[in-house]
């Protein structure tokens, strides 16, 4: 190698290092040591003293399923709710979202009026916009008042009442431009020849999108969908407000168990729900890669 390929090398790895390495540096500083220190701790123990006991053990993990039968425990209980809740809210806003996103990519009128309402919400806290939707729900909410003062029912709904739909509505509110953007992304890399093709060609609009648009948008769809079920799966604000203490997601039930001490527990609970979440990520990636942009071969 001669004196300038080296030098020529050395520059490369110096720009290297000098773009990758403030992220990186964040990257373990934010994410892997605070990780590690959780790791760590789920496998120790606590005294009578709220104390951490530097002794290895399992006990923690054992006793987030120890019950007979297991699936009746309580962290398998809300691990479960918690996965039901954030499938139903990344569903909700797949459904809502791709019309939406379609429709942004086909018309420009009016496409920045919706994208600025869409992101509307995110200039005002999370708590505020999960409040606003408990003024309206419950028994006595805004919803059911309206409806009983119109004379429309006799007495208030269950439905508009807090617990798992306004949790899901709530979620679906926050989760939702995240759905929307992502899925626009993909929709707009699309070449929409293909689509007049297999319309001249007689393809009905249901045969169009489920062998073209479809295939096309799917990594997108898989990277939206991430996007929405990995923060609605550990929500703690939206359940806290809108569940009126009849829901108990695993966000929940792990800061419940830090307001007690029992940090051990809550470590291994969280742990566990770390690698939850790592192994349906890892499923996403089985079925869709998430490199392929909408309209590309993946090469």
């Amino acid at each position: 190698m001669t004196d300038s390929s080296r030098s020529l090398l050395a520059s490369r790895r110096v720009r290297l290092l000098a773009t990758l390495g403030p992220s990186a540096t964040l990257l373990v500083a934010l994410l892997f040591v605070p990780l590690s220190f959780i790791v760590s701790v789920s496998f120790l123990s606590i005294n009578d003293a709220y104390d951490v006991v530097w002794e290895p053990t399992t006990a923690n993990y054992v006793g987030l399923f120890e019950g007979t039968p297991f699936w009746t425990t309580p962290f398998f209980q809300s691990l479960s709710l918690s996965a039901g809740i954030a499938a139903a809210t990344t569903l909700v806003c797949l459904v809502a979202a791709y019309p939406v996103a379609y429709s942004l990519v086909r018309r420009e009128r009016g496409r920045s009026l919706v994208v600025f309402l869409v992101l509307l919400p995110f200039f005002t806290m999370y708590l505020v916009r999960v409040y606003s939707w408990y003024l309206l729900f419950g028994s006595s909410g805004i919803i059911n008042d309206l409806l009983v003062t119109a004379g429309l029912v006799s007495e208030p709904l269950a439905v508009f009442d807090f617990g798992v739909p306004a949790i899901v509505v709530g979620l679906v509110h926050a989760q939702f431009p995240y759905m929307l953007l992502t899925l626009y992304a993909g929709l707009d890399a699309v070449d929409f020849t293909l689509v007049e093709a297999a319309r001249d060609l007689g393809a009905s609009r249901w045969t169009v999108f489920r062998d073209v648009l479809w295939p096309l948008t799917l990594p997108n769809v898989v990277a939206g969908s991430l996007f929405v079920f990995v923060p609605a799966f550990g929500a703690f604000v939206a359940p806290k407000f809108l569940g009126a203490s009849r829901v108990l997601m695993v966000g929940q039930l792990i800061a419940g168990r830090i307001d007690s001490y029992n940090v051990a527990s809550a470590s291994a609970a969280a742990t566990f729900v770390v690698v939850f979440v790592v192994l349906a990520f890892g499923i996403a990636l089985r079925y869709a890669n998430l490199g392929v942009t909408a309209g590309g071969d993946g090469r």
